[in-house]
């Protein structure tokens, strides 16, 4: 049987969840069954040194996505794969709507699969230009031939908010690579945990949807004992610090920046909280639960209740609810969290080899 010929496109291979997910596939998919190709508009970012040397990678050269569209369609047309997968919402609503052409174009069937990255009647609010985004989503998006989405959660507001046919979606979780955060995991840290304290870890890019304000509110109503290291970079940086300080916590604290191994943070630190308004299948929370680590956080639109089974790896309280996440934080001092059962609640459930093996079966 010939090899089925894989094309998947990503923006870029910098720091986010769908970065590591076209980096995931790229390089654990079946090479039995698919010639893999990795088309980038510009080849940079962290997880380009991660991928394998028998990908087949194809730089557009180019800043954005919407510079690049006619460089991808060009690409696509000289490839003739047999597969497509497009791993970004942005990219995916854009491309959705020349799929017919190329299609016309083409010397050879092409089957054409999206992976939806966040909860798009959210996220699709904060782009520039939200009623062309919210068209094509609604009128061009079904000539997908898939649609991955990350979590049920997505998968209804998709149906629901964009009428999109039910039959045409897939719930295929994202996956944890076991081995490579227990690689890591044991690295030093570059800023240590001080051990007598309650050290309270969150990890995620400062932007507004991490909703960090909310925590550092949360962090002044608790006591001395306890720390806060945040993990990420972004542009709420210098916000969030002047916000530290007027809240009068700026010694309990750190702001360390984006590190390319946070596993040793998540491992050492006693409790992971995600304050998120809303998050698509949120990567951090397997990672942490894989270093043992127990979880509080916000039952907010998206993946984050599939992943959470209650007592046993975390727990959840109200989106936004900061009275609730203080008491939660609180009464987890005194609550008994087994780290192998952690670690066992996301192994069983979303080990890499397994998600790979449910791509391979709907991609083939």
């Amino acid at each position: 049987m010939s090899k089925k010929r894989i094309a998947f496109v990503i923006h870029d291979l910098g720091v986010g969840g769908a970065e590591h997910m076209i980096s995931n596939l790229s390089n654990h998919i079946s090479r039995e069954t698919f010639e893999v190709h990795l088309i980038v508009f510009k080849a940079h970012g962290l997880y380009m040194r991660d991928i394998k040397s028998d990908v087949i990678l194809h730089d557009l050269g180019v800043s954005s996505v919407k510079k690049g569209l006619f460089a991808l369609m060009k690409k696509l047309y000289q490839l003739q794969p047999d597969r497509v997968f497009s791993g970004m919402g942005y990219v995916n609503s854009l491309l959705s709507f020349w799929i017919p052409f190329l299609n016309l174009i083409s010397r050879n069937p092409i089957y054409w699969v999206a992976r939806e990255t966040n909860i798009a009647s959210i996220i699709n609010q904060r782009e520039p230009f939200t009623a062309i985004i919210d068209w094509l989503y609604r009128h061009t998006y079904k000539n997908f031939d898939l649609i991955v989405c990350q979590s049920n959660y997505m998968k209804q507001d998709l149906i629901q908010n964009y009428q999109l046919p039910e039959e045409q979606m897939v719930v295929i979780n994202n996956p944890v690579d076991l081995d490579h955060i227990d690689r890591l995991g044991d690295e030093p840290l570059e800023y240590p945990f001080e051990k007598h304290y309650i050290n309270l870890v969150s990890v995620g890019v400062l932007r507004q949807q991490k909703r960090f304000d909310v925590l550092l509110e949360v962090l002044a109503k608790l006591d001395d004992r306890y720390r806060l290291t945040i993990v990420g970079g972004g542009m709420q940086k210098d916000d969030l610090k002047a916000y530290a300080k007027t809240l009068g916590v700026e010694a309990r604290v750190a702001f360390v920046g984006h590190q390319d191994n946070p596993y040793p943070y998540m491992k050492q630190a006693n409790l992971m909280i995600l304050s998120s308004e809303y998050e698509g299948f949120p990567n951090v929370l397997l990672e942490a639960n894989v270093c043992g680590l127990p979880i509080i956080a916000f039952a907010c639109p998206g993946g984050t209740e599939e992943i959470i089974i209650e007592s046993l790896n975390g727990h959840l309280i109200p989106c936004l609810d900061k009275a609730a996440l203080l008491e939660a934080i609180q009464q987890c001092e005194t609550r008994q969290f087994s780290s192998t059962a952690i670690r066992h609640s996301v192994a069983d459930r979303y080990a890499l080899p397994l998600i790979i093996k449910q791509y391979e079966e709907v991609l083939r």
